[in-house]
Parts: C-alpha cells; sequence; structure tokens
C-alpha cells in the first residue's frame, strides 16, 4: 500500500481543493486505510457535523433514509435519469433546466404551489466514476454559515433520497420575458443570466458597475465567513426579482493559497491559485467583458471613448481597480471582496462643480432677497402706525368742532 497522505492533503480532499486525478488517489487509499479513515473522519466531524450529507459523502446513502418521508403526490414513476424514477417528496417536476454528467436541475413546484429550481445529483453516478461529491461539503459550508444576503442564492431544502442528493433553490427569472415567474412557468422558460446580457452586447458603463458592486457585496458576505466561491462566470450569476445573484454553490470551499484547476479556465487567474484573489480576479473580468464586447485576454483596461458616455465614474480609477483585481500574481490582486468593493465605490464621480454651482445659486438668492425693494407686511404696518394715529386724532377734533 502506498505511503499515507499528509493531513494537509486530507484537509484538501475534503475541502474540494485537489485536482481530480490526486484527489481520485487519495480518496482510493482513504478506503483501503483504517488510519487514514479515521483520520479523515475527524476531521469531517470536526468541521462538518451533518448527518445526512456526510453519509451520503461517506458512500452510505443506500442507507440513508429521510424520517417522515412522503412520497411526492405528482410525477413519481417517470425517469428523470437513466435507472432512475422521480421520487424526491413535496416537489412535482416542471421542467428540465440544465443537465450534466452527475446530475440535473429541474423547475419544480412545492406543496404550496411555489415555483422554485431543484438541483438532483446522481450519487451512485459519482461512486461508478469514483468521483467524490465536492458539491456535498459545498452545500453544508454555504446553508451553515451564509446568512440570507440579496446577492446570493437563497437554499431553502436539502434532502437525500435513495441515491439522490438534491437541494432546492430561488427560481430564476425567465430569460425570454425578463420576469420573474409567479404563477405560471413560462412555455420555453430559461433561467435568465449574465451570460444572456453579455450575449446581447455590451452595457453602459453605470450599469455595469453597479452590477457588479452587487455582486461583490454578496460576495463580500461569503469572504466574511472564510468561503471561496471558486466558480465566478456571466453563467453562475443569476437574476431573480431583477436582482443579480451569485448562483453555482457547488465549488464553494475555505479560503486557501493552494493551487487548484477547479474552476472554468477563462475566468481562473494565470497562477491558478483559486482562493479569495481568484473570485475578485473574474468579478474584474466580468465587469470588462460587460463594458467592452470583445473583452481581451490581457489585463483589461477601458477605453476612453467611455468618458464620454458617463460623468458618474472617474475612468483612470476603474482602469486602477481592473488592473489591481486581474493581476497575474496573486498578492498583487485584491485579498478579499471588501477591499475591491471600497475601490470601486471610490470610483464614483463627486459633482463638485454642481455641488458649488448650487450652494452659489442659494447664497445669491438669499442677497437678493435682502436687496429687495419690497417692504414685508407687517414692517410697512408698525412704520405707518404714527400716521394712522394722527389722522384718526384730526378726525375727532374736527367732528366735535361741528
Amino acid at each position: 500500500m502506498p505511503s499515507c497522505p499528509e493531513q494537509d492533503q486530507l484537509r484538501e480532499l475534503e475541502a474540494g481543493e485537489l485536482a481530480d486525478d490526486r484527489a481520485n488517489a487519495v480518496l482510493a487509499h482513504v478506503l483501503e486505510c483504517p488510519t487514514c479513515a479515521k483520520a479523515l473522519e475527524a476531521f469531517r466531524t470536526q468541521c462538518l457535523d451533518s448527518r445526512v450529507i456526510r453519509a451520503a459523502v461517506r458512500m452510505e446513502v443506500s442507507a440513508v433514509v429521510e424520517e417522515d418521508a412522503t412520497p411526492s403526490d405528482a410525477g413519481t414513476d417517470v425517469a428523470f435519469q437513466a435507472g432512475h424514477t422521480w421520487d424526491i417528496p413535496d416537489y412535482q417536476r416542471v421542467r428540465l433546466c440544465g443537465e450534466g454528467a452527475y446530475g440535473t436541475v429541474w423547475a419544480v413546484k412545492d406543496r404550496v404551489g411555489v415555483f422554485r429550481a431543484l438541483k438532483a445529483i446522481d450519487l451512485g453516478r459519482l461512486r461508478s466514476a469514483a468521483v467524490r461529491c465536492r458539491e456535498s461539503t459545498a452545500l453544508e459550508a454555504y446553508c451553515r454559515h451564509v446568512e440570507k444576503h440579496p446577492n446570493l442564492i437563497q437554499v431553502f431544502h436539502v434532502g437525500v433520497r435513495g441515491d439522490t442528493l438534491y437541494y432546492t433553490m430561488e427560481l430564476a427569472d425567465d430569460a425570454g420575458g425578463r420576469k420573474p415567474v409567479r404563477d405560471n412557468l413560462p412555455e420555453h422558460y430559461r433561467p435568465l443570466t449574465l451570460q444572456d446580457v453579455l450575449s446581447s452586447g455590451s452595457v453602459r458603463l453605470d450599469t455595469a458597475v453597479e452590477v457588479v458592486i452587487r455582486l461583490l457585496r454578496g460576495l463580500f458576505r461569503l469572504h466574511a465567513v472564510g468561503l471561496a466561491h471558486r466558480d465566478i462566470k456571466p453563467a453562475n450569476i443569476v437574476f431573480i426579482e431583477g436582482q443579480p445573484k451569485l448562483a453555482d454553490i457547488g465549488m464553494i470551499t475555505t479560503n486557501t493559497a493552494t493551487p487548484s484547476q477547479v474552476g472554468t479556465p477563462d475566468y481562473m487567474p494565470p497562477d491558478k491559485r483559486m482562493d479569495f484573489t481568484a473570485d475578485t480576479y473574474a468579478l474584474g473580468r466580468v465587469l470588462y467583458e460587460l463594458v467592452v464586447p470583445e473583452a481581451s485576454a490581457e489585463s483589461p483596461s477601458l477605453p476612453e471613448s467611455l468618458s464620454e458616455t458617463s460623468d458618474n465614474w472617474d475612468l483612470d480609477r476603474l482602469n486602477k481597480v481592473l488592473a489591481t483585481a486581474c493581476a497575474p500574481v496573486a498578492e498583487e490582486r485584491y485579498q478579499h471582496a471588501g477591499r475591491m468593493l471600497e475601490d470601486l465605490e471610490a470610483c464614483r464621480s463627486l459633482p463638485y462643480d454642481s455641488l458649488f454651482a448650487e450652494l452659489d445659486e442659494a447664497v445669491s438668492s438669499s442677497a437678493d432677497e435682502r436687496r429687495s425693494p419690497y417692504i414685508p407686511l407687517g414692517v410697512a404696518a408698525i412704520g405707518a402706525a404714527p400716521w394712522c394715529l394722527a389722522l384718526l386724532l384730526a378726525i375727532l377734533l374736527v367732528a366735535k368742532l361741528l
């Protein structure tokens, strides 16, 4: 038997930080080595103690049965993957939205008729391919540590049914109608993502920066609890009730400086260090692509012509933010979303001239009032009082003489 992996490698295995080939080799060793299996289980117990999810990761899914599970009253006995039936309780399957090697995403209805997105992961297929379920640990870390945020996808329910790990989330707006889904799912429903926006061309600088600022606020919530997203790209940014949200949480893990092949190549930094700095790198790329349709793979720089389309943003400062976010070396990039958010918001131009023009106008108006030729009514009345009294006395005197 090969020598046992180091504790750091076991930690990286559990966090999903190892490349697949190395992860599979370490996992194969763990399955054969009781000592390493015990060490890995101890690590999981300390950090991730969900009974159901850990059972799924330990490949004991066939023995896991949800307590008080009630079979679905709609959509049962309908094949949704080869060799499987729809046996997920409390959710009625409506339409397939996406499919991958090990899972599917469905638009479903819950028991009270609310539309949700449901992701179903085929753990049996993962076992057959000797691939570990990274998503299970990512899902638990997200649900346990990340509070609700308007720019992060919300997860409602996690469950295991037979060989299927599933969870429900908010359903994205409809790409065709660009509206939220409420009473009826459109016939040709497709989730609205930022990729749809990019396919339509560039957007105004003001809009692009506002979108990225909101996404940075959500990302900062992740980073604040020590989690990195690791797969930020336009296709994983959805619109829900018109609000951009970071979705696809399957690659989330604890922050680490270890180089990794996990992620989407076009949005990975050159050094492949998939930590907080990889997330800020990806959002820098997203901002650049929103504004420049023919985005260059080189260090992004916004064209000078953009200064003619917006007076709200300092173009030079924006370019500095992009250069830092997309630096090839991790140490030169933003170390977390909070710092990038601060710098990006500081690029907003203060209408300095307008501010003082308004102050000058207010001062001028006040001076005009002081120089007004019209006498206020109260002052006029007080000034006329002696004359009125004299006139009254004269009238009384004349009346007496007569």
